[in-house]
């Protein structure tokens, strides 16, 4: 039952969204714009890299010397962005797994907490609830202060401009890329299958919880079969993600 509660990185990275924006003063600007894209394309692919192994913090150069001028000043606010959520969302993976999320329905854990009227796994619960609302806050901060500095970031008005519509419309697009609601929904049926382990009497057998009712047994059926499609919606996100990610890249 372990692995139906694990919580996977995602991120959803369509670069290509910021880069629809006409700034053809020039052949060099043309030129550039080419070398940004470049640029943009390596370092997003170093972030993504990075971003697969959550246990450890990311860290890339932003700065590169093959731009400047408005283009350098647009890559490093972009990467500076998208960096702050994948950390961001790490940071969270990393929290839940020190709070030992992944072992919530281990039966020879909560056979043994049992015994100490649930204690760690009450405590589990209300970690894992602080951690999610902690990550939730941090990335409304982050789009928050994004969108403001884009409004003031010292770039060609129209780029600017750009910049701002299209951040706030990668904003709107994210939310049905995003996986974050559905793993609240799977704490909500994890909280509720707790709780019928707390009301009614249930016995270890195997890696499987038995209880003696059959209405009960069908109960906590139903909100584990409620994890499996939670859990298989998550990875058809994030499977379509990988696909958009790797043809911009």
């Amino acid at each position: 039952m372990r692995r139906f509660l694990l919580f996977f990185a995602v991120i959803v990275i369509c670069i290509s969204t910021f880069f629809f924006y006409q700034y053809r003063v020039q052949p060099k600007a043309a030129n550039t714009e080419q070398m940004f894209e470049v640029v943009m394309a390596e370092k997003m692919r170093e972030l993504y890299d990075q971003a697969q192994d959550w246990s450890k913090p990311v860290k890339i150069n932003v700065h590169d010397d093959r731009l400047s001028g408005d283009y350098k000043l647009m890559s490093e606010f972009l990467l500076n962005y998208w960096m702050q959520n994948v950390e961001a969302r790490n940071h969270y993976l990393r929290q839940l797994k020190a709070a030992n999320w992944d072992t919530f329905l281990d039966v020879e854990r909560l056979d043994q907490d049992r015994q100490q009227a649930y204690k760690e796994t009450e405590q589990m619960l209300r970690e894992v609830r602080k951690i999610s609302a902690e990550y939730e806050r941090k990335r409304q901060q982050i789009q928050t202060n994004s969108l403001k500095q884009a409004k003031s970031l010292a770039i060609h008005n129209e780029m600017r401009k750009s910049l701002q519509v299209k951040l706030e419309h990668n904003l709107k697009v994210d939310k049905a890329h995003d996986i974050f609601p559905i793993e609240q929904k799977i704490i909500e049926k994890a909280q509720a299958m707790f709780d019928m382990l707390k009301t009614y009497t249930w016995q270890k057998q195997g890696k499987m919880i038995l209880f003696q009712e059959t209405i009960q047994v069908k109960k906590f059926n139903n909100l584990y079969q409620d994890v499996l499609r939670l859990n298989a919606k998550m990875e058809k996100i994030k499977k379509s993600n990988v696909e958009v990610l790797d043809e911009e890249l």
